[in-house]
């Protein structure tokens, strides 16, 4: 679990690239423990965490779509989106780039 929230941090802001289910649903696990976390030590430090965790977020979701085998402008689409992020993974390599899985 760790190891997919480390793989997805590595390249935070990097919109290229896929990400498994798995990493997906960790990293926002990961991103709302902190989120709560802060929310306690300050309501400043929560607006602007709030905030970046809003941008990555959004910027998983786009590599989860390119996983699954979709351009990132699919997550706007409320249902199609929820369906992109419970999909299973391409298993071959893909214009995003190889698969993750394995």
């Amino acid at each position: 679990m760790v190891d997919a929230v480390v793989l997805t941090y590595e390249s935070l802001f990097d919109i290229k690239g896929r990400i498994t289910r798995k990493q997906y649903w960790t990293t926002l696990l990961f991103n709302l423990i902190i989120l709560f976390f802060i929310l306690f030590v300050s309501e400043f430090l929560f607006g602007i965490s709030y905030f970046l965790l809003i941008i990555i977020n959004f910027i998983t979701a786009i590599k989860r779509a390119h996983d699954v085998g979709y351009a990132g402008w699919y997550i706007l689409i409320p249902l199609f989106n929820f369906i992109i992020l419970i999909s299973n993974s391409e298993a071959k390599e893909n214009k995003w780039g190889p698969s993750n899985i394995g």
